[in-house]
């Protein structure tokens, strides 16, 4: 077998505020696409001016891969970083990290298409041309940076045969306190869910926008009959296998004025996975489907919360897609 690494959209000046054009990505099967974000730094005026790629995450507020105007893939760049790093195992890469002013950064993030990167049973199929189309829309940049760029690399399979592929959208709601529910999609095999939750991440008491789950099948108990969120996201660095809070992309610094750089989510990190506040309902802890949660033929499949916070939530379900026969 042979892949291709193709450029599908040259290094590219992006706007603040903006929406890059729309792009079309390779007719090849396609297994993923890998995100370069190049970063030119304004001159921090001191040690706590910002967080170089949580702003960069932050700033990236929208990704869209679309077939024939259906979403693929979508979600802000946090959300489908932590769909990759859990599901596919795969976190973003830096190239070069300088914490000065003036300096270009440059900052990899993958997006797979399929259960993991190049498997041919697993991703997109081919497709025509103009069918398979990218987008992104971005917030206002941070002041820490003098420019923005964007690069994007496609990974062609160009003998497979893929039979699957997987799809994962965001979903958005308000918690509520007290008892709310958040349907899921019906049709295709769920592998997991990434979900996200606003009282979690922010708030300094243990309170939690989804506060108990559990996983309805036409209202009957399915792999979570009832489970505390927080225990929940707890769970991330074993469904990882990696010590993904303490260790991916971080880099301290110390100053004589001040003590030692802590390890939690910190102006002090220059380099952050911001990942708080994230959980994984996991379906397919195997990877081979022997867990999968079965949809085809019901009414209603939902996760019913049970929240202490009235804030937002978001959750991305990762379905198993059966390609349509040629």
């Amino acid at each position: 077998m042979r892949y291709l690494h193709s450029i599908a959209l040259p290094l590219t000046t992006i706007a603040t505020g903006a929406s890059i054009t729309p792009f079309d990505l390779p007719v090849n099967p396609l297994s993923g696409v890998l995100l370069r974000f190049s970063i030119t730094r304004a001159a921090p005026a001191a040690l706590l001016t910002y967080e170089a790629v949580d702003d960069l995450i932050t700033a990236i507020t929208a990704v869209r891969i679309l077939h024939k105007g259906e979403q693929v893939v979508s979600g802000s760049l946090r959300d489908l970083m932590m769909v990759n790093a859990i599901y596919q195992r795969l976190t973003p890469g830096a190239t070069k990290l300088h914490p000065v002013g003036a300096a270009v950064d440059s900052i990899v993030f993958p997006l797979c298409l399929g259960r993991r990167m190049y498997d041919p049973i697993s991703c997109f199929p081919a497709t025509s041309r103009g069918n398979l189309r990218m987008e992104m829309d971005t917030a206002a940049f941070p002041t820490a940076y003098a420019a923005l760029q964007l690069a994007v690399e496609a990974i062609e399979l160009i003998e497979a045969q893929p039979t699957e592929r997987v799809k994962y959208v965001t979903q958005a709601r308000t918690a509520v306190v007290g008892q709310f529910d958040a349907p899921l999609p019906i049709g295709n095999p769920l592998l997991g869910i990434v979900m996200f939750d606003t009282g979690l991440a922010t708030l300094a008491t243990d309170v939690s926008s989804w506060g108990t789950v559990k996983l309805l099948k036409d209202n009957v108990e399915q792999y979570h009959p009832l489970s505390d969120f927080a225990t929940i996201s707890g769970m991330l660095g074993m469904q990882m296998q990696t010590d993904f809070y303490l260790r991916a992309g971080h880099v301290h610094k110390f100053v004589a004025a001040d003590a030692l750089a802590s390890m939690t989510d910190s102006a002090a990190e220059l380099i952050s996975t911001g990942s708080r506040g994230y959980g994984y309902l996991d379906y397919d802890p195997l990877r081979d489907g022997s867990y999968q949660l079965e949809t085809q033929g019901a009414s209603d499949i939902k996760i019913r919360g049970t929240g202490a916070s009235a804030t937002a939530v978001r959750y991305l379900p990762i379905e198993r897609v059966q390609n349509a026969k040629a």
